[in-house]
């Protein structure tokens, strides 16, 4: 029985894929008999256990402008959390304070592993676009954690880029520096056969709709959004734009939709995981504007839910995609109207089990299994 540990920043109750991966991995580790603890920031301190996976929660303030996430600035009170468990393996999910840990962890002999969620040049391409000596600023931070830990992971291609930038090179081996791990999917939970039970919360929708699940923030581009939905008003399409997710753009979203009369829905964000299920089992594709996306959780369970997936062509989600379930295009509003047009006129049946197949390949017993190995490997050393 091994002990693991994953600590993470920038989360809160809105969080989309790093809750969700912390969440599938830990039931993952403690089916295969595994402790684990999960140590994320909240409004306060609080503690919770189901069985082999508990809950920390460390009081932390919420992060200006950013739609409720929270950091942890004080990153010994983590330290001190992490002696109590005395973990042999530790995760981290961030590379702020919390690297902090990472490094306490690895003067202890404690092996160490990264999960690279987010590129750091596209964050500050979003957020810091004129700020001068972007790249040099880019550099370091990825040095700094680098160096902090023992592993890092990258989900895609896209994800590894900027390691491999420094000089580290992708490989399968428990020794390597970097691995690549594709992420997985509940092949249960998101199943296009969802769309046949009655879905009381979304009763009033239209047979035919397509759907986004975004937060609404810069770094996600969701006003590109609005731009395709404007292309197809132009060209007479009334299929409505159904949009899931909140975040510090909304309000001025709502303002355009209301300004243009765009025929667009937007939902907020929708915590129910069977309600999103049955979402994207519903609908006729699926829009993934994000352009930094190192993998796209919410791409991977809508092709799962049997909905072919538009994206843009520099994000991760693009290598998870094939030509049978999506398509990789730049940001022109009308390809992405060509392709909803495209998708439409094929036979949805089709599409539906092309969109599953290329789901299937991705599951999270196998991303804990890889996982695991590693840890076996690191354990023995």
């Amino acid at each position: 029985m091994t002990r693991i540990a994953h600590i993470a920043n920038m989360y809160g109750p809105k969080s989309g894929g790093l809750r969700t991966t912390m969440n599938e991995l830990s039931l993952q580790y403690a089916k295969s008999g595994h402790t684990v603890l999960l140590i994320v920031p909240g409004k306060k301190d609080s503690y919770e256990s189901n069985g082999a996976v508990s809950r920390v929660t460390v009081a932390a303030p919420q992060i200006p402008f950013s739609g409720g996430y929270r950091m942890i600035v004080k990153p010994k009170k983590v330290i001190g959390k992490l002696q109590d468990f005395r973990p042999d393996i530790l995760e981290i999910s961030d590379r702020t304070t919390l690297l902090t840990a990472a490094r306490w962890a690895r003067s202890r002999g404690i092996p160490t592993t990264f999960f690279a969620h987010e590129r750091v040049d596209g964050i500050v391409r979003s957020f810091a676009r004129h700020l001068p000596f972007q790249g040099t600023l880019v550099r370091q931070w990825n040095r700094k954690t680098r160096d902090s830990v023992g592993r890092i992971v990258a989900t895609t291609n896209f994800a590894a880029e900027e390691f491999e930038q420094l000089g580290l090179k992708v490989d399968h081996s428990p020794k390597a520096k970097l691995v690549s791990v594709p992420l997985g999917v509940d092949l249960e939970k998101f199943d296009p056969r969802i769309r046949e039970v009655e879905n009381k919360a979304f009763a009033y929708f239209p047979d035919n709709y397509i759907f986004a699940c975004t937060r609404l923030s810069k770094e996600k581009d969701p006003l590109f959004l609005l731009e395709i939905a404007q292309e197809l008003k132009t060209r007479g399409i009334l299929t409505p734009l159904v949009i899931a997710g909140s975040g510090p753009l909304e309000s001025k979203m709502k303002q355009v939709i209301k300004r243009d009369d765009l025929n667009v829905l937007l939902l907020g964000f929708v915590s129910d995981r069977n309600a999103l299920s049955h979402l994207m089992a519903g609908a006729t594709t699926f829009l993934a504007v994000g352009p930094i996306e190192t993998f796209g959780l919410a791409a991977l369970e809508t092709l799962a839910s049997g909905t072919p997936v538009i994206c843009r062509s520099e994000a991760a989600i693009s290598e998870i995609i094939c030509e049978e379930s999506g398509r990789a295009l730049t940001r022109s509003a009308s390809d992405w109207a060509d392709a909803i047009v495209e998708f439409n006129g094929l036979d949805r049946e089709e599409t539906r089990t092309n969109a599953r197949a290329r789901a299937e390949k991705f599951t999270w017993k196998e991303t804990a299994d890889q996982l695991l190995r590693f840890y076996r490997w690191d354990v023995a050393s």
